[in-house]
């Protein structure tokens, strides 16, 4: 697998941290410098890109495992899992493990510093000076600029997805601008989305709609246009459109920083932007993927679609991904943490028990939980909760092995997709140059060891996750040395707009359109599941509430452990009612298949139980230093 142009971004020096409040670039006087050739100016423009934080990993953001799909074991503690810290309260304007806002100290045993303020100063003076340079072609000054309004526009969004509205910063603050042209306070959360969706239209009439192989990572059109309707997405969504619960966060001078009303026309914005970037990506060759291996049947060949896509495609091959990042720091963690087969051979097997864990090698313990386990359709295209099969049973009877035949009744007649994310208890698991049974009960090969110690052993919630996880990633016990199949991580897909489209298409106007389903059913055909009417008129096509929450699922199982549940949660208005309380796994002390496929309750920390304040815990809070430099910032609700 290729991982081309985006490698710059490891290999850069990384530009030191501080607040967006610092206008002073670093080499302040060789800065004419980096604009003498194309080459200096595009090094620069990386620099650039490097500000973009690293999202896709547990270790530097809390997408991965904060929005409950992803989880790490008890043992470990917090300082190194510091997306526990948004689901325990942990955050707090003097301490935050999550360092977006200005850069600063962070807490944890690897800190974050994404600077984002500081990465949108640099953009601008990219813009500033570029036209400078002398052998740069005019095409190539445009396309550049049009990346760097990119960047400046992604870096917005990206602090508005955890801090909500913040300060527009909207042109290039000069070295020597007064203090008061410094301090400034949080627009509006519909003028930051105004302002961003219009940035995004800039960049894209700039950029091109592709990119060559040897640049796969840029910039496009398309994921400009892409973005731009993520964001009015989220706009329209209920966490952030009409909701009372933020009455009372105004600025300094009382103006409301969320809109109070309802506007049901945000929809059509967001319908509309999907649209246009539909429309872009598939003129210009995008389109989901489909697996060059055959499969037996439609199923099998829906779950080879959608395995290989996320692990056996060269990047130039895959049209699927509208914006994606390759060779980031933490890939290989997350890689080698997730794994299921973390005992190789039998010689590393004590006939009735595994050995103690020692960390070499696979080490298994960012696991998927029941709760996303549960997400997934059954075979006939249903959800769990629709079903006529199960819709009738507790989560108790539907994990139990009512046939006897060793295997779970929850993890048979599934989506296709469920087997090519979730490694189970009696199933197959690709990984490590085999495909394996898993056997993942209480001391056997791949199961809990029973040392509470460390989170070394084994999975949590008795599941283990498959998506990502290529046969080529090998560990050679004998050399202890590793090899792992890296990927390009998708940050935005083309499947996730067909079904933003089909989400904004029910809650314009309460139905669904020929084309709303039309695109609903691309990604379902990919995963080998009927039609969606084909499956809903089984049981009768869902309106109001049950469309809504169909539609939630289609979104969860499609998207599931690529870090986006964490802010669907969020902008739905669901995430207290997902997130506030320790959610339940298998019983990973059970030895027999009957003990095992029972509900427990996870182990989690004690001294830091689960809490979601709401709506204080949909944001994190803004570091008390900045609210004291700059005196027109607001903080956000319950951190004051």
């Amino acid at each position: 697998m290729k991982n081309k142009f985006i490698i710059f971004a490891t290999s850069v020096l990384a530009l030191a941290s501080c607040s967006f409040l610092d206008v002073v670039p670093e080499n302040t006087a060789t800065l004419g410098d980096s604009f003498t050739t194309t080459q200096q100016a595009k090094q620069f423009l990386y620099r650039v890109y490097n500000y973009m934080p690293n999202t896709s990993s547990f270790r530097w953001a809390p997408d991965m495992c904060a929005g409950g799909d992803l989880i790490t074991g008890p043992a470990g503690d917090l300082v190194w899992f510091g997306y526990r810290s948004v689901l325990c309260g942990n955050e707090t304007p003097d301490g935050t493990y999550f360092s977006f806002w200005d850069g600063g100290n962070a807490l944890g045993r690897q800190p974050v510093y994404w600077d984002l303020y500081k990465g949108i100063k640099y953009a601008y003076m990219y813009i500033s000076n570029v036209d400078s340079v002398p052998d740069m072609p005019e095409s190539e000054k445009t396309r550049t600029k049009g990346e760097a309004y990119f960047l400046i526009a992604y870096l917005h969004w990206t602090l508005m997805q955890y801090y909500g509205p913040v300060v527009i910063i909207d042109h290039e603050i000069p070295v020597d601008a007064p203090a008061d042209e410094m301090m400034m306070p949080r627009s509006s959360w519909d003028d930051c989305v105004n302002f961003i969706t219009a940035t995004f239209d800039t960049a894209a009439s700039m950029l091109n709609p592709t990119v060559p192989n040897n640049e796969l990572g840029r910039a496009t059109s398309v994921a400009a246009k892409a973005y731009k309707a993520r964001v009015l997405m989220y706009a329209a969504s209920p966490l952030v459109n009409g909701n009372e619960a933020y009455s009372s966060f105004v600025s300094k001078e009382g103006t409301p920083l969320m809109p109070l009303e309802y506007d049901n026309e945000k929809w059509k914005k967001a319908l509309d932007a999907i649209q246009e970037a539909i429309t872009l990506a598939e003129s210009n060759g995008y389109a989901l993927y489909k697996s060059g291996t055959a499969g037996s049947d439609d199923a099998d060949q829906g779950r080879l679609n959608y395995y290989h896509c996320f692990v056996e495609t060269d990047w130039a091959d895959q049209k699927e991904y509208l914006f994606a990042i390759g060779a980031q720091p933490g890939e290989g963690v997350n890689i080698q943490r997730i794994a299921g087969v973390r005992v190789w051979d039998g010689s590393v097997y004590n006939g009735s028990q595994a050995v103690n864990y020692t960390g070499n090698g696979f080490r298994q313990y960012l696991v998927p939980t029941l709760q996303i386990a549960e997400t997934f359709l059954t075979e006939k295209g249903l959800p769990l909760w629709a079903d006529p099969d199960t819709k009738d049973k507790t989560l108790s009877e539907l994990v139990a092995d009512s046939d006897g035949d060793g295997i779970s009744d929850f993890c048979q007649n599934r989506d296709p997709r469920f087997y090519a994310t979730i490694g189970y208890d009696g199933g197959d698991y690709t990984s490590n140059s085999a495909t394996y049974k898993l056997e993942l009960r209480y001391h056997q090969k791949h199961g809990y060891t029973g040392d509470t110690q460390t989170e070394y052993n084994g999975s949590c919630t008795g599941y283990v996750l498959q998506k990502f996880i290529s046969v080529n990633s090998t560990y050679d016990e004998s050399t202890n040395r590793m090899s792992l199949a890296k990927y390009p991580f998708p940050y935005l897909r083309l499947a996730e707009l067909y079904l933003d489209y089909a989400e904004a298409d029910f809650e314009y106007d309460g139905s669904l359109s020929a084309t709303g389903l039309g695109y609903l059913n691309k990604v379902r055909d990919r995963a080998g599941l009927p039609d969606f009417e084909e499956s809903w008129n089984q049981v009768g096509m869902p309106s109001g509430e049950d469309m809504r929450k169909a539609l939630h699922y289609e979104n969860m199982a499609e998207l599931a452990c690529e870090c986006r549940l964490y802010h669907n949660l969020r902008r739905w208005n669901l995430a207290q009612e997902w997130l506030g309380h320790t959610p339940d796994g298998l019983n990973i002390e059970g030895e027999s298949v009957q003990d095992f496929n029972t509900i427990a309750t996870l182990k989690e920390q004690s001294k830091f139980p689960r809490v979601f304040e709401y709506p204080k815990t949909n944001w994190l809070p803004i570091p008390r230093a900045e609210i004291e430099n700059n005196n027109l910032l607001v903080q956000n609700p319950g951190y004051n």
